[in-house]
This record gives C-alpha cells, sequence and structure tokens, in this order.
C-alpha cells in the first residue's frame, strides 16, 4: 500500500513538473513573439501580398541638423485581401539632405509584393525583408550622412531576388543577392531600371558629382561590360525592364536588350500610358479611367475591367512603394 502511494506521488510529481515546463514554455513563446513583435506587426500569411506603402508624418526638423540625418522613422504596408496593416517602425522615412531641408527616403516592393527594402535607421544600411518568413538581408554596408544625403535609387528584380541600391551623389550602385548574400559594385550607374541575374539596366547621369553621359541608358552585364541603348537619350523611362530582361521600354519605344537597338514604337494610343508590365510580352496601358491590354509582338489591345484590370496591383505598388527622387 505504501508503494503505491510512492508510485502515485512520483506520477504526480512528474505530471506538475510537465504542466510547469509547458507553462513556461507557453510564456517564453508569448515573450519573444512580443519581442520580435515590436517593429513587424502582424504576422504576415505567405500568400498576402503588399498592395501600397505609407510613410508616417513627420514634423519640421527645428534648425540645420548634420546631412543624413534621420528625422522620422515608421513605414506602414497595407497589406492585399483587406488582410490589414504590416508596420516597420524602424525604417527611417525622412532625413536630412544636402539641400539643408528634409528629404523622402525611397523604400521599393517587390514585383510579387513580398519583399521590401528600406533603410534601416538604426544601422544606417538599406535592408530587404521578405515579410512571409521575415528574413533580414543587408544590402549595403552602413552608410555614412553623406551618402545619404545625397539621395539613394532603389530597385529590385522581377523574382524579388536581386537588388540594387544606387547612391546617386557616389555613382555606383551595389547589386546583392538576397539568397546568398554576395553583393558587388557598379560603377557610373545611378538609377536602375530593371534587373535580372545577368543584367542591369541603368542610367549614367547623376544628379550631384560625374559621372556618365546625360541621361545615358546602359545595359551592363555579369563580366562588367557596358553597352548603351541605341539613341536613348533624355528619354522619359516609362515602364522599363520587361520581366525576362529582354525589352525595354522608354520613350513610348521599345529597345532589344541583347542587342542595344531600338525594335520600333510601343503599340499604344496616342492619349494611352504605359503603366506596368503584365508579362514578358504584354503590358497594362492607362488611358484617362480605361485600361487596356496590349501585346508588344501583336500589337492586339484588349479593353479590360476598369475596376481591377489585371497588374493594376503591380502599378500600384510601383507607383507607393517605390518613389522616385
Amino acid at each position: 500500500m505504501i508503494r503505491h502511494w510512492h508510485r502515485l506521488a512520483r506520477h504526480a510529481r512528474w505530471v506538475r513538473f510537465r504542466i510547469a515546463a509547458l507553462i513556461v514554455l507557453v510564456l517564453a513563446t508569448i515573450l519573444v513573439g512580443d519581442v520580435r513583435g515590436w517593429w513587424v506587426k502582424p504576422s504576415l500569411p505567405t500568400a498576402v501580398p503588399v498592395l501600397s506603402g505609407e510613410r508616417q508624418e513627420c514634423r519640421n526638423p527645428e534648425g540645420a541638423q548634420p546631412v543624413g540625418t534621420v528625422l522620422c522613422t515608421g513605414l506602414k504596408l497595407q497589406l492585399g485581401s483587406d488582410s490589414g496593416v504590416v508596420t516597420i517602425a524602424q525604417a527611417a522615412t525622412e532625413i536630412f539632405g544636402i539641400d539643408g531641408d528634409k528629404d523622402r527616403v525611397e523604400f521599393a516592393v517587390s514585383r510579387d509584393g513580398h519583399r521590401v527594402v528600406y533603410l534601416d535607421a538604426p544601422s544606417y544600411r538599406f535592408v530587404a525583408m521578405d515579410l512571409p518568413t521575415r528574413k533580414t538581408r543587408a544590402l549595403t554596408p552602413p552608410l555614412s550622412g553623406e551618402e545619404l544625403g545625397k539621395w539613394a535609387n532603389l530597385a529590385s528584380s522581377a523574382d524579388g531576388r536581386w537588388f540594387t541600391v544606387s547612391l546617386i551623389g557616389n555613382a555606383k550602385t551595389i547589386l546583392t543577392d538576397f539568397d546568398t548574400g554576395q553583393a558587388r559594385e557598379i560603377p557610373n550607374v545611378c538609377v536602375v531600371h530593371g534587373v535580372t541575374a545577368k543584367l542591369l539596366v541603368g542610367n549614367q547621369w547623376c544628379r550631384h558629382g560625374e559621372g556618365g553621359i546625360p541621361n545615358q541608358v546602359v545595359v551592363v552585364r555579369e563580366d562588367g561590360s557596358v553597352k548603351p541603348l541605341d539613341d536613348l537619350q533624355n528619354e522619359h523611362v516609362d515602364i522599363g525592364l520587361s520581366p525576362d530582361g529582354v525589352t525595354f521600354s522608354a520613350g513610348r519605344n521599345l529597345y532589344d536588350v541583347e542587342t542595344g537597338q531600338r525594335l520600333g514604337p510601343l503599340p499604344l494610343p496616342q492619349s494611352s500610358r504605359a503603366v506596368a508590365w503584365l508579362d514578358d510580352s504584354r503590358v497594362l496601358a492607362e488611358d484617362g479611367e480605361s485600361y487596356q491590354v496590349v501585346s508588344i509582338v501583336t500589337g492586339t489591345r484588349d479593353e479590360v475591367d476598369n475596376e481591377r484590370p489585371p497588374g493594376l496591383e503591380f502599378a500600384k505598388r510601383l507607383s507607393s512603394g517605390r518613389l522616385p527622387w
């Protein structure tokens, strides 16, 4: 009988121990979630892309500040499908610029809407974040106030793997592979209009400093070779590089990226404008409040539903998630 009660007592202690361990595990999970959640919230389903972004309001600075001083932080990302808002608290949104006034800091959202690039205020690095997994990748070393104060330009590949940060005042671009972290510098490219694993298309004109022919758009390949696009100078770049990296669109004209030659005009009505590549051969065109899907191969134009045309969400991300300087 005594042995029986001993066994029961041991069993009771073992049950209490397991319950206590479970409680500790639950509390630790909650605490870890709270610590991680101060900078990105709420949790994000893997299928939900970012639809648009919004900076938090900033006050005007009082008096002169050192160039590159972060004046405001806080980036809100609106998710699709009414899935709420993600806030990145440490994302710098405004800095004191070289012109003696506050300047907005650009952020970028990948084509699929699942990755975002921003300036991390504590480290002064541009960082890419994969929102479904919360994985981050530093895209630059810590930057000086002078580098930040002369503007930066951001771009990403269609598959969200390759990211570029162009330091306009320093006449260079840093290209980073998100998956491996490998990075390399590309000199004399100040604005990137499209990037793939094999090449990037960029502008050699720099807003500050020397370098390149004004508004000369070039193709830079893996081996470092540089080739200008034929007669593309002083033209407005509209939707830039196609997702497959084969065709470039600027000044209502199409260019062959391999040869650099102009292929001909973008087959759009004169009153409309291209707003996004839908795939490798079709673009979305806007004419007032109406939209068309236009084939660059056949020239066919198909009217689409004005409310939710295909590709409009990406066009919105492009306009709200990649703010030009």
